[in-house]
């Protein structure tokens, strides 16, 4: 297939319906053709933006002043108990696909939104499980070397909601994800929240049927599935990161929770809940930074999500985001970041008094 070009806004390609337009915006449905043009791009120092599902994104009110690459890649091969799967790919049917062949590791991550390709850049995460856990190896474009490459585990470097392609992410393309999985419905339940509603104590197992079917209704009570009859779920789901802090700067009464073992900091750090934090500095579900409605808001369903109910713009939501960490700054001196990419746009910078 030609590559497709389009004249649509990107707010048409994101989750949370603002953006721009872009000087050039195309549809990509071969690893050949999305490697021959971000190539070709790149020798002429155009800009470039990469697309998946929009899911995780914030694109500027102003024209991307470049090309906009919407990965539709397809393609999913199963040989025994690996994946390789192409980065265009829709995730959660991803997780249905492994759910009906018996690999049931994945269903804590159901429901979340996007393409395969945006998976190990975020190192998604919910309900206790991260990707990084299942990943083989990572297929691709290394724009600074101008050729494809296979990253292991140890290239990605991953972190909670990091990984080496969000510390450089101008310099890889994701091509392609292989994951290695147990052929297994028996997994252990490792969030509270997901046990408490399954009426089991953590670190017990549970069918992975039924856990996907609990996290998925757990989701939609948050608002975090997209569903085009829920306006509450035009967002870009959470959109501050738990901090991490120090065990001793833990605020009183607020959540806490370990970070994986692989991660340095692990014996003397801890995520702290950036919802009970926002909550806490006085930032209530539904809030309007101006005590208004004006499309953009606080999700009425979670206080971590900022939803867009209309026509709102990118403006608004820089000027509500960094109204809530600055906030939350004011109350308990932790620094909140940002959980999807900003494009052409910034948070303000936080004023110590």
């Amino acid at each position: 297939m030609a590559i497709e070009r389009l004249r649509e806004n990107l707010r048409e390609h994101t989750s949370l319906h603002v953006g721009g337009g872009a000087k050039e915006l195309v549809r990509v449905s071969t690893d050949e053709e999305l490697i021959d043009l971000v190539l070709d791009l790149d020798r002429r120092g155009e800009p470039l933006l990469i697309l998946g599902g929009g899911s995780n994104v914030v694109c500027s009110d102003s024209e991307f002043p470049g090309t906009v690459i919407i990965i539709s890649t397809q393609g999913v091969d199963w040989v025994g108990n690996r994946v390789v799967v192409a980065a265009g790919e829709n995730w959660d049917e991803l997780v249905c696909s492994a759910l009906d062949q018996g690999f049931g590791e994945l269903a804590p991550l159901s429901g979340i939104p996007g393409s395969m390709g945006a998976t190990p850049i975020q190192n998604i995460g919910a309900y206790g499980v991260e990707l990084a856990e299942f990943i083989d190896h990572v297929d691709v474009l290394d724009r600074k070397l101008g050729t494809r490459r296979c990253l292991s585990v140890t290239d990605c470097e991953f972190e909670y909601r990091d990984s080496a392609f969000k510390k450089s992410p101008n310099r890889y393309v994701v091509l392609a994800v292989k994951l290695k999985l147990n052929k297994t419905l028996d997994i252990p339940i490792k969030y509270l929240q997901l046990a408490n509603v399954m009426n089991q104590d953590v670190g017990t197992t549970a069918n992975a049927v039924a856990v996907r079917e609990q996290v998925l209704q757990l989701r939609a009570t948050k608002s975090m599935l997209l569903d085009s009859m829920d306006a509450e779920s035009n967002s870009t789901g959470s959109f501050f990161i738990n901090p991490i802090v120090l065990e001793v700067d833990i605020p009183r009464n607020c959540p806490s929770y370990p970070l994986a073992e692989r991660d340095p900091r692990v014996k003397t750090h801890m995520k702290v809940s950036a919802a009970w934090l926002i909550e806490n500095a006085g930032i209530t579900k539904g809030f309007h930074v101006d005590g208004k409605d004006s499309g953009i808001r606080v999700s009425r369903n979670h206080t971590l999500a900022i939803t867009n109910e209309g026509d709102g713009s990118t403006q608004e939501v820089i000027k509500l985001a960094s109204y809530i960490r600055q906030q939350v700054f004011d109350a308990y001196g932790i620094e909140l970041s940002v959980e999807p990419v900003l494009v052409n746009c910034e948070l303000d910078q936080l004023s110590v008094s």
